[in-house]
């Protein structure tokens, strides 16, 4: 997916309907919101790394990438650095400043977030890992044809016709096997 194609949705989620939220319901957003922060990678250890930077880290950043290695080209953002980075950008205020003011007069957004993953690859990275690992076992689960949700199945099926069979007498299980 271009990351120039790649919409920012910062509305407020959940605030239609315009009547008092339920409490089992607030806490269940907020539980949902903790797990995704989770496994986004978004830690108070990141917010508070985050909280050091300045206009100025990125820029030197840039010149050190501009004058290292010439041919760096700023690559797309994966779906999960996608989500992570709307997710800091709403957590973490300072952040949302610092790239307002650097793009897109000092650098292109693409090459703000290559430096910024850059400098928070040591926050960021397990986290990564752990999404690709996720995606790579789901995928070869549906190339075996199996997907989570039919094994699951598969396993209760099979215990209540253990448990079934236990209750049967030996000749019942005969006649049912063929």
């Amino acid at each position: 997916m271009a990351f120039s194609s790649f919409s920012w949705p910062f509305r407020r989620r959940g605030t239609g309907g315009g009547g008092p939220s339920k409490p089992a319901a607030a806490a269940a957003a907020a539980s949902s919101a903790g797990e995704e922060e989770e496994e986004l990678g978004v830690t108070p250890q990141l917010l508070d790394f985050l909280r050091t930077l300045s206009p100025d880290t990125f820029k030197s950043a840039a010149l050190q990438l501009q004058g290292g290695s010439a041919g760096v080209d700023a690559a797309d953002l994966s779906g999960w650095q996608e989500r992570h980075a709307v997710l800091v950008l709403s957590k973490a205020k300072e952040l949302a400043k610092i790239r307002y003011d650097l793009c897109p007069r000092h650098m292109k957004d693409k090459q703000f977030w290559m430096i910024y993953f850059l400098l928070a690859k040591s926050y960021t990275s397990p986290y990564e890992l752990r999404a690709i690992q996720r995606y790579k076992v789901r995928k070869m689960e549906t190339e075996n044809g199996k997907a989570k949700d039919v094994i699951t199945v598969e396993v209760e099926m099979q215990e209540s016709k253990c448990s079934r069979d236990s209750q049967m007498s030996p000749g019942d299980e005969e006649s049912q096997d063929s």
